[in-house]
């Protein structure tokens, strides 16, 4: 048996009369709303779960194939750049296209440098970006050190960037380039701006460029007057000074023989007197090359003499 749906405004009351009086317009009180449609139940309710069941069935069988694919073949990658190229022209299809690219964070990267990255133009598919080799091209750039991409639908795309540090100028083939502190190379020009960086120079300087200046900062004063440093056979380090004195540090414990040489400096001045180089690698000795053109120290009494007053 059914039961009545009382309303807000109805009460309980006989069965409801087939049809309403003649003259009447509006129901009156003592006749009941009718009840809705008594809901049916669904039929073959067994076969829609085995419906539903089966289509389990094949979408696990195809994701564990796909897995296995995807350890075993290329299939992926293929079927990847298939999904990318039917959401492109999907998204064509209703106008979603590239209109504006944003980019944020960048200072020193060239603008011709990230749009040939890019590959993106105004008017390309935006669904058809793919938005992985995106940022992998982005970050193949010397100045960038990590990047995000993503969309913003309907018709802009969003990088943002992270620009690695210049740390010092690397001269190598006759060519300065800019490296960061673990020595990859940002830019091949040798920029003005960048131009009070330390210069190193030879082969594998830039992989102990942080080794280096490390070293140099322990002593401010006189690490802020290094202007070059040469890396002799891959295997030690010659310092060259703002007035054109060379220290040649030892191959093994460079930092000990830097201490020596603040220590020398702080007692006796010895990088303001007329030299061509100091020598370090010995750590019983010092060789110092006077400039050739330096007056060697004299040494003893070089007092004139009075002249001797003769008797007459």
């Amino acid at each position: 048996m059914r039961s009545l749906v009382v309303l807000p405004d109805d009460r309980p009351c006989a069965p409801c009369a087939p049809t309403l009086p003649p003259g009447y317009t509006a129901r009156p009180k003592g006749y009941c709303r009718p009840l809705p449609p008594a809901r049916r139940k669904p039929r073959n309710l067994l076969w829609r779960r085995l419906r539903w069941g089966l289509a389990l069935a094949v979408l696990l069988g195809i994701s564990g194939s796909g897995s296995y694919l995807w350890l075993r073949t290329d299939w992926p990658e293929r079927i990847r750049a298939e999904i990318q190229l039917a959401m492109g022209e999907a998204g064509a299809l209703v106008d979603m296209r590239v209109g504006d690219i944003s980019v944020q964070g960048r200072q020193h990267t060239p603008v011709e440098a990230l749009l040939a990255a890019v590959e993106v133009e105004r008017g390309d598919p935006i669904l058809a970006v793919d938005l992985d080799a995106l940022r992998r091209r982005v970050e193949a750039l010397g100045w960038v050190k990590t990047a995000a991409v993503w969309r913003q639908l309907p018709d802009t795309l969003h990088i943002e960037l992270v620009e690695r540090t210049p740390f010092a100028r690397w001269q190598i083939d006759h060519q300065v380039r800019l490296i960061d502190r673990e020595g990859r190379v940002l830019d091949d020009d040798d920029r003005a701006d960048f131009a009070h960086l330390l210069r190193l120079v030879g082969p594998g300087a830039s992989d102990q460029a942080a080794a280096l200046i490390g070293m140099l900062e322990s002593e401010p004063v006189l690490g802020g007057r290094v202007v070059n440093a040469i890396r002799v056979r891959g295997r030690r380090w010659d310092i060259e000074f703002d007035n054109g004195v060379i220290a040649k540090l030892p191959e093994e414990n460079p930092e000990l023989a830097w201490r020596r040489l603040i220590e020398l400096e702080q007692r006796h001045g010895l990088l303001r007197r007329d030299l061509e180089s100091v020598d370090l690698r010995l750590n019983d000795r010092l060789i110092v090359k006077l400039m050739p053109d330096a007056v060697p120290p004299q040494t003893g009494n070089t007092a004139p003499k009075k002249p001797v007053a003769k008797r007459t």
